[in-house]
């Protein structure tokens, strides 16, 4: 996975800059063009959202405006987005189904209540644009797994040398797959224990993450983190635990799966190994290609309407 702007190799060799007369003030930051990449627009609304996201949503735009250095490194960030969403789309990049409630869930559990929607409204963005401007990171980090992957190999010989190194033990621990279904009261919760415990499907309104819950992947014993009460690794697969109260409301741990333990084989880490090696390959893979289609791009910028947004608010 890759993050949402990469780093410092970033150069632009064919940079063209323009200046024209003020937007009018009838248009939207939307329809507001500030740059253009190799045709392709990066509108104002792009470049504030960016500035958001790098501040973590607060504080907003209108209480405080942008620096310098906070727009250069936003367009910076939008130009690579535009980059690589429009070579995601050239190699058919989608999202699967319930991948956005997935991700606007983990969001939620860093908030207690409503806190996620008091953080955007003081930020002044709209719930809904959160939600495209997320669907659009994630599409981004899809695009980059699909560039890098594209570029990364390993061969069955570094497979085979990385098992030999790593090896300190013939037999690897019982795991199991856990999900969390977080909500924001103990009521609620209440109600989806009983649903999985007879093995209905959690109730709830539609768009609603709580009801699909979010896949925290394989655990051993000693791997649970410290919010996944110690005693989900005895349940049966299937089994949910009780009510968890935490800061961002009331959790439900379910077992979905369960590994046995089993003995160290070359055939049975490949995959494992393989993966961890083409994950570093990947990074820089995706870093190489980013700077060179940057470079190689033609980028127009309207650094009077940029300069503008600098000037707002101070």
């Amino acid at each position: 996975m890759f993050h949402a702007h990469a780093a410092a190799r970033f150069a632009l060799i064919a940079v063209l800059l323009w200046a024209c007369s003020p937007a009018r003030s009838n248009r939207t930051d939307a329809e507001i063009v500030v740059a253009e990449v190799d045709g392709a627009p990066v509108s104002l609304k792009d470049v504030k959202n960016e500035i958001l996201s790098m501040r973590g949503y607060t504080p907003s735009l209108e209480a405080r405006g942008p620096s310098r250095g906070e727009v250069s490194e936003a367009v910076r960030r939008a130009i690579e987005r535009t980059v690589v969403l429009r070579e995601g789309r050239r190699r058919g990049v989608t999202l699967p189904a319930g991948a956005l409630e997935e991700e606007v869930m983990r969001f939620r559990a860093d908030f207690p209540p409503g806190g996620l929607e008091k953080a955007l409204l003081q930020a002044g963005m709209e719930p809904d644009a959160w939600r495209e401007q997320l669907r659009g990171s994630l599409l981004y980090r899809r695009s980059a797994d699909a560039i890098a992957a594209a570029g990364a190999t390993v061969s069955p010989q570094e497979v085979e040398e990385a098992f030999r190194k790593e090896r300190t033990s013939s037999t690897v621990p019982e795991r199991v797959r856990v999900r969390q279904y977080l909500f924001d009261s103990a009521e609620r919760a209440g109600v989806a224990l009983e649903d999985l415990r007879v093995g209905r499907p959690v109730g709830g309104n539609a768009g609603d993450p709580s009801v699909e819950g979010v896949d925290l992947g394989f655990f051993r014993r000693d791997e649970l983190p410290p919010e996944i009460p110690a005693g989900v690794f005895d349940l049966p697969e299937g089994g949910v635990s009780e009510p968890v109260p935490g800061e961002g409301g009331t959790s439900l741990f379910q077992v979905t799966g369960r590994e046995a333990a089993r003995t160290q084989t070359l055939r049975s880490e490949e995959a494992r190994i393989r993966e961890t090696i083409l994950a570093s390959r990947r990074e820089a893979v995706f870093h190489r290609w980013l700077a060179q289609a940057t470079a190689g791009a033609k980028v127009r910028m309207n650094t009077e309407l940029l300069q503008k947004l600098v000037e707002e608010k101070r």
